[in-house]
């Protein structure tokens, strides 16, 4: 028989799921508040706010374009015209994200580890980050082919950024101070892209649940605690 007190992992979820969902807040989300306040602090009223997006992949859920314009939270295709009536289902999506915000929730309890799709940290607005990106949507290999290029999976963008030479990583990085992908296989870990002072790529791991567990102490022991209660009578 189960016990009673259990609930459904929708109502209270595993511990590690909400490490997970809190520390992806923090790294995605708390950045935008401290670049608010520091731009506050210094009186800057030129430098345009820090943004996050979700750019998802409609083809690896159904889910995405249709809820993507149901949040309340900005959203487009990257798809215009007659691409975005043939491709809008499967196509890109961008969602600027808000702290606790419909759409952030709903990413983390459905889409994190499932390759749906990366979080982009900008100064950019959304309808000039869209802008930007299109850019690289197609690509042409030596032989003058040109293909989709997914680079908004997970998985993609992964494999691939590493790979981008000088040239291409300043175009496609430049007005972007941050990229996050889960890493495939470990939906635990998170991994960090940015273009580094030196024009090279940077890129760290951070350990979700780790980053996201509340702090244990150590409660004391019986000696510890018969210590205490010794020291206490000797000082009354």
């Amino acid at each position: 028989m189960s016990d009673p007190l259990d609930l459904p992992a929708s109502i209270a979820p595993p511990p590690e799921m909400e490490a997970m969902a809190l520390a992806l807040e923090q790294v995605t989300l708390e950045a935008l508040e401290t670049d608010a306040a520091d731009r506050a602090e210094a009186g800057d009223t030129e430098t345009p706010p820090l943004r996050a997006f979700l750019l998802l992949d409609a083809s690896q859920s159904a889910d995405i374009p249709v809820l993507a314009g149901a949040f309340a939270e900005e959203a487009r295709c990257l798809f215009d015209g007659q691409a975005l009536e043939d491709l809008g289902d499967v196509g890109p999506w961008l969602i600027e994200l808000k702290r606790h915000g419909n759409a952030f929730d709903w990413f983390v309890e459905d889409g994190w580890g499932s390759n749906w799709g990366i979080v982009i940290q900008t100064r950019l607005t959304l309808a000039r980050l869209k802008v930007h990106l299109k850019k690289f949507i197609r690509v042409e290999d030596e032989a003058g082919e040109v293909y989709f290029f997914k680079f908004y999976r997970p998985q993609h963008l992964n494999t691939y950024l590493p790979l981008f030479d000088a040239d291409q990583l300043a175009r496609f990085m430049g007005p972007l101070r941050a990229i996050y992908a889960e890493r495939e296989g470990d939906r635990a870990t998170l991994l960090r892209h940015r273009l580094e002072e030196d024009g090279t790529l940077g890129t760290a791991p951070a350990d979700l649940i780790a980053n996201g567990m509340p702090l244990r102490i150590r409660p004391p022991d019986v000696s510890e605690v018969e210590a205490l209660l010794a020291r206490a009578a000797e000082g009354g």
